[in-house]
């Protein structure tokens, strides 16, 4: 009696669908919202690159003097072009290279939202980052860091994107920033 029971208990399957269904919505619910997830956050990041590389390529065009007001727009235009709510973070530097002692300097920094500026004392834990460079020139680094929360908790966890470009200056042989000591000795301004 128990097995017969037992058999047709198993055999019986007029409520598969809806056990079915109460089984996997779940599971395409998070696999939804996880890839929605996903997607804000390489667009996040794929945003955030193009916007530093924008901000670089702003900076190597400069030929007259940079003052930190004009970074801070750049720095405003990064937050827009990126979508943030104004916690995204942007350094610019100009570094020289002398060629004779195989070292660099910076020549000015400025930082936005907090962010430290880079010092000469700095470079050493960036210097294998930065490219291959001919006696005497300078470079523009601008980096961004901007932090990611996703909006749900789908293993994705708190991020922080952080970008790192370097570019020549383009139009002259370095880009002035006001009150800045260049590596030669002088002031530019």
């Amino acid at each position: 009696m128990l097995t017969r029971l037992l058999r047709r208990f198993w055999n019986d399957d007029r409520a598969a669908i809806a056990m079915e269904t109460i089984i996997i919505t779940p599971v395409l619910a998070w696999t939804f919202v996880g890839s929605f997830i996903f997607f804000d956050a390489f667009r996040t990041y794929n945003s955030s690159i193009k916007a530093t590389y924008a901000v670089a390529d702003i900076l190597s065009r400069q030929t007259n003097t940079v003052f930190d007001s004009d970074i801070d727009g750049m720095a405003q235009i990064f937050e827009h072009l990126v979508r943030n709510n104004g916690d995204a973070r942007l350094r610019a530097t100009q570094i020289f290279y002398n060629g004779n002692t195989d070292t660099y300097c910076v020549d000015w920094s400025y930082a936005t939202n907090g962010e430290a500026q880079l010092f000469t004392a700095n470079l050493v834990d960036i210097e294998e980052l930065l490219p291959t460079m001919a006696h005497a020139e300078r470079v523009i680094l601008v980096q961004t860091f901007i932090p990611y929360q996703p909006v749900f908790s789908t293993g994705l966890d708190f991020l922080t994107f952080s970008n790192f470009t370097v570019t020549r200056p383009r139009f002259a042989g370095q880009v002035p920033f006001n009150g800045a000591v260049n590596c030669s000795g002088g002031t530019t301004s």
